[in-house]
């Protein structure tokens, strides 16, 4: 009797091909890059050939993974395609997935507009820590250094933070007020462990980009693992945070929170916004998104 189908390795073996790339495939199928590597070892034993091969910065089938490619055909494309189909509830939805604090930030105090411009549909938000792991979406929305991999990107906005604190904080009431007195104020740190090129900004960096001394303390105070998280803390208590202004703007513009004059500076990450690209009024309603977005954000 034949073994069933390696249907977890042909599928690996399939989006590698396809991306040409361990990582960007690992993101579609929720996997690491180790376990990519594994199932494609895996298949090779399996037919004692090789299947890919890497050739300047890409991975590339060679003969034989080309041959099982071909008898793949859109076999995988056909059956993500029935999967949305049973996921996606209402036809009507546009599934959004970005990053957390962008969801919580921007995104969600602005459902009552965006509800206006898109009335034909019911916007399904998903805040999350790793957009690239929702194949499913319909439009992803991330914040790295970097143009991702595998999707038509754009980039929505140059990410830029600026010291932060709530209106009623002693600072503001001080002449002179100078940047190098919120240093030596109690600091409230955002580290989420991902590194820069996922986003993370010290208070090092942004003193090293106004030449300012970091005092030895500044380590000290408290942490939180995300931006939104911090929003909140700094409402109700007498502290600092580097804070994106654009993710912030609502609470800038209704004055329940301040930004430090001069204080802000680029975060060296930008906002990438996609959309699926496949036919049919759902790919179209988030095309229509995706301009809107650009429209009102790029600038």
């Amino acid at each position: 009797m034949r073994s069933a189908p390696a249907m977890t390795g042909l599928r690996a073996l399939e989006a590698v091909i396809r991306t040409g790339s361990l990582s960007a495939a690992s993101r579609e199928l929720c996997v690491t890059p180790a376990a990519i590597s594994h199932r494609l070892r895996e298949l090779e034993a399996r037919c004692a050939a090789p299947l890919v091969y890497r050739s300047g910065g890409r991975f590339e089938a060679t003969e034989m993974g080309r041959a099982v490619a071909v008898a793949l055909g859109d076999a995988f494309q056909r059956i993500r395609l029935a999967d949305d189909y049973l996921s996606r509830g209402s036809a009507r939805e546009l599934r959004i997935t970005a990053s957390y604090s962008f969801a919580v930030l921007w995104l969600t105090p602005r459902i009552p507009l965006l509800e206006k411009e898109f009335p034909e549909t019911d916007l399904v938000i998903n805040p999350t820590h790793d957009p690239l792991g929702h194949a499913s979406s319909d439009v992803t929305i991330l914040h790295a250094t970097q143009c991702p991999e595998g999707y038509a990107w754009v980039r929505l906005f140059e990410d830029r933070c600026a010291a932060v604190a709530r209106a009623e904080h002693p600072y503001f009431d001080e002449e002179p007020q100078r940047l190098q007195q919120v240093l030596n104020s109690r600091l409230l740190h955002i580290a989420h462990g991902k590194g820069r090129n996922w986003g993370e900004y010290s208070w090092g960096d942004w003193a090293a980009h106004h030449g300012l001394m970091l005092p030895e303390v500044w380590t000290k105070g408290p942490s939180v693992s995300a931006e939104h998280l911090a929003v909140e803390m700094l409402q109700t208590s007498n502290i600092f945070a580097l804070v994106s202004v654009i993710n912030a703007s609502e609470f800038l513009a209704t004055n329940r929170l301040k930004a430090v004059p001069s204080s802000e500076v680029p975060t060296g990450c930008s906002y990438w916004i996609s959309h699926r690209d496949e036919a049919g009024p759902r790919s179209n309603r988030a095309k229509r998104f995706v301009d809107f977005m650009v429209a009102n954000l790029t600038a």
